[in-house]
C-alpha cells in the first residue's frame, strides 16, 4: 500500500516535470520579431538563420535568438583637430548615420553596437583627416555656394560606406561635418587677425569711396560751371537783343515825333530834378525853364494852297506887299 502511494506520488511529480519541460520548450521555441528589428537564430553560437519578417516565428527550443535594431542610427562623435593642406589646424565635428546591413558579418566583426560605434568613429575620423589634408582652408570656406565642404562630405561618405560595409556589415548613409572652426587655444588670435584684415579692407574700401566721391564732386562742379557759363551767355544775349530792340523802338518813336519825344524827356528831367526838397536858382530865359515859362511851342503849320487854284505863294500875315 505504501509502495503504491509512493509510486503514485513519483509519477505525479514526473508528469508535472514533463509538462513544465514541454511548456519551457514551447516557450523557447517561439520567436516574436518586431517590425524595427531582425532576429538571428544561433545554435550553440553558430548562426543558423536570419529572420527579417516581423511577426511570430518558431525555432528549436535549444536554439538561441539575438535581436538587432534595423532603424537608422545617428552618431555624434566629439570634435577632433585636423590639418589642412596649407597647414591650418582646424577643429572639426561631424555626424554619421548608419544601420546594420549584413547581420552575419556584423556579428563576426564586432560584438555589439557599442563596439561598432567606436570602430565607425575611428574610421570616419581617419578618412575625414585624409580628405581634409588634401584641401586648403580657402577651398572649404566660401561666401558663395557650398564651396569644397560639400565635396569633402560626399567623398568621405563614399569611402566610409564602402569600407564599413565590407568590414563590419554596416550601411553608412552620411558622414557630414556639422561644425568647422579653430581650436580654442588659437581662436582668439585668429579672430583678432580676421578683425585686422576686415579693418584693412574697410579702410581700403573707404579710401576708394572717398576718391570716387572727389571725382564725382569735381565732375559735378565742372558741369555746374559750364551750365552757369552757358546760362549767363544766353542771358547776356537775350538782354542784348532786348536792349537793341528797345533802342530801335525808341529811335523809331523819336523819328516819328521829335517834338513830343523832346517834351517827354523834359518831363522826365523835371521829375528827376524837382521835388519838395529841391531849390533851383535860374534866370528867366534859362532853357531849362522854357517849358514852364513859355509852354508848349506851337506845331508848325503846313502852307495852304490858294482857293482859286493858283500856285503863287501866299504872303505871310503882317508882311508888306511891295
Amino acid at each position: 500500500m505504501t509502495t503504491r502511494r509512493t509510486l503514485g506520488r513519483r509519477g505525479t511529480i514526473l508528469l508535472a516535470i514533463a509538462v513544465a519541460l514541454v511548456a519551457i520548450a514551447a516557450a523557447r521555441s517561439i520567436v516574436i520579431v518586431d517590425q524595427t528589428e531582425s532576429a538571428l537564430v544561433t545554435e550553440f553560437g553558430k548562426p543558423v538563420r536570419l529572420i527579417d519578417e516581423p511577426g511570430l516565428h518558431f525555432k528549436r527550443f535549444y536554439q538561441s535568438t539575438r535581436s538587432f535594431d534595423r532603424r537608422l542610427q545617428l552618431d555624434l562623435p566629439p570634435p577632433r583637430e585636423m590639418l589642412t593642406r596649407d597647414k591650418k589646424n582646424l577643429e572639426i565635428a561631424w555626424y554619421t548615420t548608419w544601420r546594420i546591413g549584413d547581420v552575419k558579418r556584423f556579428i563576426a566583426a564586432v560584438r555589439g553596437e557599442a563596439q561598432a560605434r567606436l570602430r565607425l568613429e575611428e574610421m570616419a575620423a581617419s578618412i575625414l583627416a585624409a580628405e581634409l589634408g588634401g584641401k586648403d582652408l580657402a577651398d572649404l570656406v566660401s561666401v558663395s555656394g557650398q564651396g569644397g565642404l560639400e565635396a569633402l562630405a560626399q567623398a568621405a561618405t563614399e569611402r566610409v560606406r564602402g569600407q564599413a560595409l565590407e568590414d563590419y556589415g554596416l550601411i553608412v548613409t552620411a558622414v557630414r561635418p556639422r561644425r568647422l572652426g579653430y581650436p580654442e587655444e588659437v581662436r582668439g588670435a585668429v579672430f583678432e587677425q580676421v578683425r585686422s584684415e576686415r579693418k584693412r579692407v574697410a579702410a581700403a574700401t573707404r579710401a576708394e569711396g572717398e576718391s570716387q566721391a572727389r571725382i564725382i564732386t569735381s565732375a559735378a562742379d565742372r558741369e555746374r560751371e559750364i551750365t552757369l557759363a552757358q546760362a549767363e551767355s544766353a542771358a547776356a544775349r537775350v538782354i542784348g537783343e532786348a536792349e537793341a530792340r528797345a533802342a530801335r523802338i525808341l529811335n523809331e518813336a523819336h523819328a516819328a515825333d521829335p517834338a513830343f519825344y523832346q517834351f517827354l524827356k523834359t518831363l522826365e528831367t523835371y521829375r528827376a530834378a524837382l521835388d519838395s526838397r529841391t531849390t533851383l536858382v535860374l534866370s528867366a530865359d534859362s532853357p531849362f525853364l522854357r517849358l514852364l515859362s513859355k509852354g508848349l511851342p506851337e506845331p508848325a503849320r503846313e502852307p495852304q494852297p490858294p482857293k482859286n487854284g493858283s500856285t503863287a505863294p501866299v504872303a505871310a500875315r503882317g508882311a508888306k506887299t511891295p
